[in-house]
Parts: C-alpha cells; sequence; structure tokens
C-alpha cells in the first residue's frame, strides 16, 4: 500500500485542480475560442522557452541533493535569479531586433517561470505537500482575481496576462520565505557548477522533449491553423490535465521519495495500479457527461472540443507511467534513456502534425498527441518492468 504522504498529496491535487478548472472557466468564457487560442499560443510558448533557458536546474536539483546534499539548495537560488535576468536582458534586446507577435510578453513571463520553477522543484524535492499547499492558496487568489474581472466584465487578454505574471511573483516570494532559500555564494565551486551544468543539460533536454510532447502541438496548430482550433484544442488539453491529476500528484511526491537510498520500486508499482484504475472510471465518466459539462461550464462554442478532448483522454492513459517514472529515471541519474524515449515520442509526435494537422486542424494534433503519449508511456513502463527488482 502507498504510504499516507501519497494520499495527502492527491487531497492537495484536488484542490490545485479545482482552482486550475475555475481559471479554465472564466478564461474560456472571458476571452472566446479565439482569445483562448493566442492566451494558450503564448502560455505554451513559454513553457517551451523557460525549458531551455532553466537549463534543467530544476528538475535535476533531486539528483545534486542525493549526492552533495540539502546545503546545496542555496547555489540553486543563485543560479535561478541570474537565469532570470539574462533572459529578460536578452529577450528584450532580441525582440528589437526581430518583431515577435507578443514577444514582450513570452520573455517576461518565460523570465519569471524560469525563477519559478527552479524555486518550485527545491521545494517539492524538500517537501512536496506543503508547496502544493501554498500553491493551492496562491491559485485560489488568481481564480478570485479572475472572477472579479469577469463580473465586472473587464477580462480581456492583456489582463489575464498580468494576474498571471502575478501568480509566479507571489509563487516566488511565498515559497522563498517558508522554505528559508536565500542566494548563497560561499559554496559555489567551478567543478560543482561544470558538473552541475552537464547534468542540468542532459535533464534540459528531457524535459524539452516533455514539452514537445505536451505544448508543440499548440504551436503548430497556430501556425498551420487559426487561433479558433487552438482554443478549442486548449480545452482538450486542460481536460487531459485533470485526468492525470492522480499521476501527477504521485509524481511530485515520488521526487523527493526517490532521493533516497532505500527507495522501493513496489512504491512506483503501486502508484501507477492506483492511477490506471481512477483514470479508467475518469473516462467512462466524461465518455458520457463530457458533452454536457462542456456546454454548462464553457458554452455552447466549446462543444467541437468533446472529441478533441476523448482522444486526449484515451492516449494520456499510457502517459500514467511517464508521469510515475520519469522522477525516479532523473533522480537515479538515468536522464540518457529518457531522452531516448523521449526523442521516439517527440519526433513521432511532430512527424504526425505537420501530415494531420492541414487535414484534420485540431482533431489531427489530438491524434498526434495521443499516438506519441502512447509510445512515450510505454516505453518507460516496458523498460521499467524488464530491470526492475
Amino acid at each position: 500500500m502507498l504510504e499516507k504522504k501519497y494520499w495527502i498529496a492527491v487531497v492537495c491535487k484536488l484542490c490545485l485542480i479545482t482552482t486550475s478548472f475555475l481559471v479554465t472557466i472564466f478564461l474560456n468564457r472571458g476571452l472566446g475560442v479565439d482569445g483562448k487560442g493566442d492566451y494558450a499560443y503564448i502560455i505554451n510558448f513559454v513553457e517551451m522557452l523557460y525549458i531551455i533557458f532553466s537549463v534543467g536546474l530544476g528538475q535535476c536539483y533531486s539528483t545534486f541533493k542525493r549526492s552533495v546534499g540539502g546545503e546545496i539548495k542555496n547555489i540553486f537560488v543563485v543560479l535561478a535569479f541570474i537565469h532570470g535576468i539574462a533572459v529578460l536582458v536578452l529577450g528584450h534586446t532580441l525582440i528589437r531586433i526581430k518583431n515577435l507577435q507578443f514577444g514582450g510578453v513570452i520573455v517576461t513571463l518565460t523570465a519569471l517561470a524560469v525563477v519559478k520553477v527552479i524555486i518550485s522543484m527545491i521545494a517539492v524535492t524538500e517537501e512536496s505537500i506543503r508547496r502544493n499547499i501554498i500553491q493551492s492558496v496562491i491559485n485560489l487568489v488568481y481564480v478570485l482575481c479572475l472572477a472579479g474581472l469577469f463580473l465586472a466584465d473587464r477580462i480581456n487578454l492583456t489582463m489575464v496576462l498580468i494576474c498571471y505574471a502575478c501568480n509566479d511573483i507571489f509563487t516566488i516570494a511565498f515559497l522563498m520565505k517558508i522554505y528559508h532559500l536565500k542566494p548563497a555564494y560561499r559554496m559555489i565551486r567551478f567543478k560543482l557548477i561544470k558538473r552541475l551544468y552537464s547534468v542540468g543539460i542532459i535533464t534540459m533536454i528531457v524535459m524539452l522533449l516533455i514539452s514537445i510532447n505536451y505544448s508543440v502541438d499548440t504551436i503548430m496548430l497556430k501556425k498551420m491553423s487559426a487561433s479558433y482550433y487552438v482554443g478549442l484544442y486548449s480545452v482538450g488539453v486542460n481536460f487531459s490535465n485533470m485526468f492525470l491529476l492522480i499521476p501527477d500528484s504521485f509524481k511530485e511526491v515520488l521526487f523527493g521519495d526517490s532521493t533516497r537510498n532505500n527507495f522501493s520500486k513496489r512504491i512506483a508499482i503501486n502508484a501507477i495500479k492506483v492511477s490506471l484504475m481512477t483514470s479508467v472510471i475518469c473516462l467512462f465518466c466524461f465518455v458520457f457527461l463530457g458533452r454536457f459539462v462542456i456546454k454548462i461550464f464553457y458554452g455552447v462554442e466549446y462543444i467541437p472540443a468533446y472529441y478533441i478532448t476523448l482522444i486526449l483522454f484515451i492516449g494520456s492513459l499510457s502517459m500514467i507511467f511517464f508521469k510515475i517514472l520519469q522522477p525516479i529515471y532523473i533522480s537515479h541519474g538515468n536522464q540518457k534513456k529518457a531522452v531516448f524515449f523521449l526523442s521516439c515520442s517527440a519526433i513521432a509526435n511532430i512527424a504526425l502534425n505537420l501530415f494531420l494537422i492541414p487535414r484534420l486542424n485540431a482533431i489531427g494534433a489530438s491524434i498526434a498527441s495521443a499516438v506519441s503519449y502512447t509510445i512515450c508511456g510505454m516505453l518507460f513502463f516496458l523498460d521499467y518492468v524488464k530491470n526492475k527488482d
């Protein structure tokens, strides 16, 4: 059986998903399909860029805590702010040279996201449950802000993005305060930094490949189709993220637990079993209630997103294996193997998007994602089962 803290993580994640769902309601109804498409394009672009410019530092913290010790966390804080400032300076310089749609917004949000992801991953590794509680409270405030804008009929893309940025700033500030994180330079050594980046780059490639599987569809859909289809597709992505509630909550606990020398692989297998059982139940519920839920919460204009969401749900079943096993592969230093598995699914995703989007628009993007999810999850699961004790 799973330990109590895994079930506490599920409760925290339920709160987080509830607030996230409320956010999607206000965004979808307030911005409309086209406006939501532009929002999804910006956020997915940011999610790909922050992975590149954080150089995998957040995700490889668990690896270095395991080998060096917890004192190293303050070095990661220093590097987080160095990277964030570098993104701001270089990014705003580049967009003056080459015009990019929403360029200034993307650069600013990317800089904040770089700092947030590193700080947040330190918090997850140190104590994931407390981090989830903090994030749930901040997200609740974010929901209330969007609700106020919606009720006052003041909601638009600019105001939403300002609220999004403030959410990141408050997250950084509260996590640093509560986890007693502050920049420390005295432990910085050239050999340590060199080793950190050598591991971080591999981890960054892993995370970038993950992002390609999750985010490149939205960007390609925007470039090859229209904002309307991006808006519909974003509904499917939002629901599929909620669908992965259980494995997501287990994943965050596993980031910390897998750093222990006495970590049992049976924990991962049990987490997979629980996740599959609950996800299959959710899938059956959506088959019968999905259209009604979309109509009630998002509006009639979003009903075409039903089949997009259903396809993504089916593909997400295999992603349960990836969600549970990926933090174990990273904390145990198996990044190269993870890179190979993710490369296979990312190549399939891009190739299928190029072929299917011009023919089927958002349905094509969802099919491409479902196939790549299945490839990714099964490669991780089969390898883990084959090599487990």
